[in-house]
């Protein structure tokens, strides 16, 4: 018996031991004669190795102070502590906040230390003093609501505070947060709300609180993931709103909780659009012609990660022809997302790797040579019908845009220059050294002719005006994404409801 209890006492220090150390975070507030100040203070053990290497925000307002470790000067932009091993360490520092008489916004990243190495150690939050009347809002408060935190999710955390704070609340701890008349927070609520219930209904996600706040952020402006989302001040009145928020919650999946980090940008920006797109639509938050425009607006645009959106939608659809209609993208997503739950944390697939594997399982379609012809530039080809007809994707050839000579310069000096022998210009007359004395020109305009008043290049002699075509000898392929013209109203929504997935 008494062995027994020697060998419990004994294992009693190991078990502590065993038990991870958190990073335990406390901020308060305070107002100065510059505007308001976040007084922070970090506990936590230092490093076994006696150094511990620390991330300061930049924003100081003074130096730091440590208890327990002695602060030596920068490496590499981290601030080292020096310490017995393992010794238990306080670390206090001051940071000057921006914001308006109303209120203050910050991103965890400008306002929290982090020692280096711990992202994903335990952490823990509490707000400290606060002046009289002040309200405050942060994600970081969902950890006393039993969600678990880590020093990550300190640096992606939001905060907000002030004695102007409005807060609207919906159900399962659902906050809206602005600086300001409290009708506004509502607005706010109203937005976002259904759409962060949209999003979790699609990855079937349990309802938990989340947290939007509306504002300029000290800090730098990204994507937040975890349960929280930040818009612009301004943003009440903008109709892409809906899918900004939709993006911002969609960080906490992609690639989160799919794969492996890091992943390509195609895959983090693009499938977000697309997924964006498709969740507000199945919701019946946003008309079918404004998703279509969206995508529409990825696939022109010179940003390659936005035109991963395109792959969402060949794959979306190839992916339906290849099962008879039994399976779609979102089957593919999800099947990554199980996938992935089965490897411990950080150790499962890549994107590539999951993507690929999930599509072959769900359609026995193989993505590879798609994901190699876009990695080297290449365009994403799609058929000329997708949704059963209801979008098209319709391709135009038409000669390229060429007049024929340095117009910007000609115009600038008024004189003729680089005028391209058998171009459009030279076939109508006009040549090197000629002054111009008038002209009608949009460049990239091929509705309309160059129209040119030039004479010779002494200036004497008669004015001759020349008229032609800005028709290039090379041909320029144009895609055009748009829902098929004369469908009916109900016709549109039932095509809304197919690219949502339904």
């Amino acid at each position: 018996m008494l062995r027994h209890a020697l060998i419990c006492a004994a294992a009693l220090p190991m078990l502590s031991a065993a038990r991870p150390q958190t990073v335990d975070y406390r901020m308060g507030l305070s107002v100065a004669p510059g505007g308001a100040v976040a007084d922070v203070e970090l506990r936590l053990r230092g490093d076994d190795d006696g150094e511990t290497r620390m991330s300061i925000p930049t924003a100081l307002a003074g130096d730091i102070t440590v208890k327990g470790a002695r602060a030596a000067a920068s490496e590499g932009g981290l601030r080292v502590l020096r310490h017995r091993p393992g010794a238990k360490l306080t670390v206090r520092y001051r940071v000057r906040l921006a914001g308006t008489a109303a209120a203050v916004t910050a991103l965890g990243d400008a306002v929290f230390a982090t020692p280096q190495d711990r992202d994903k150690a335990p952490a823990t939050f509490a707000w400290g003093k606060l002046p009289a009347g002040w309200r405050v809002a942060s994600d970081l408060e969902h950890g006393a609501m039993g969600r678990a935190q880590t020093v990550a999710d300190s640096v992606a955390s939001v905060l907000a505070a002030g004695p102007g704070l409005s807060v609207a609340t919906r159900e399962a701890g659902f906050r809206a947060v602005v600086a300001g008349d409290s009708r506004r927070a509502e607005a706010l609520a109203d937005i976002a709300a259904p759409v962060i219930a949209a999003s979790r209904a699609y990855w079937s996600a349990p309802a938990e609180p989340y947290l939007v706040v509306a504002g300029p952020f000290l800090g730098a402006p990204k994507d937040r993931g975890g349960d929280a989302a930040t818009v612009a001040e301004g943003a009440l009145a903008d109709p892409a709103l809906r899918a900004d928020i939709a993006r911002a919650q969609l960080a906490a999946w992609i690639p989160a909780r799919l794969a492996r980090a890091p992943s390509p940008p195609w895959f983090d920006d693009g499938f977000r659009d697309f997924l964006a797109q498709r969740i507000l639509l199945r919701a019946g938050l946003t008309p079918p012609r404004t998703a279509v425009a969206d995508f529409a607006e990825a696939d022109s645009s010179r940003d390659p990660s936005r035109r991963g959106a395109l792959l969402a939608l060949k794959w979306d659809e190839a992916i339906r022809i290849a099962s008879g209609g039994k399976a779609d993208l979102d089957d593919v997503i999800r099947r990554m997302g199980d996938h992935y739950l089965q490897f411990p944390l950080g150790q499962g697939p890549d994107v590539v790797t999951g993507l690929v594997s999930a599509a072959w399982v769900t359609a026995r379609l193989d993505l590879r040579p798609d994901i190699a012809r876009f990695a080297a530039g290449g365009v994403v080809d799609l058929p000329d019908e997708l949704f059963g007809g209801c979008l098209q994707a319709r391709v135009t050839i038409s000669p390229g845009f060429d007049a024929g000579f340095d117009a910007e310069g000609s115009f600038t000096a008024r004189t003729a220059r680089g005028v391209r022998t058998r171009g459009p210009a030279w076939n109508s007359g006009l040549r090197n050294g000629m002054r111009l004395d008038a002209w009608t020109y949009q460049a990239g305009d091929m509705t309309r002719q160059i129209e040119l008043t030039v004479r010779a290049a002494n200036g004497k002699g008669r004015v001759r005006k020349l008229a032609f075509w800005p028709y290039g000898d090379a041909d320029v392929r144009t895609r055009r994404l748009q829902l098929t013209p004369g469908m009916s109203a109900p016709q549109i929504a039932a095509c809304g409801q197919k690219i949502g997935g339904l």
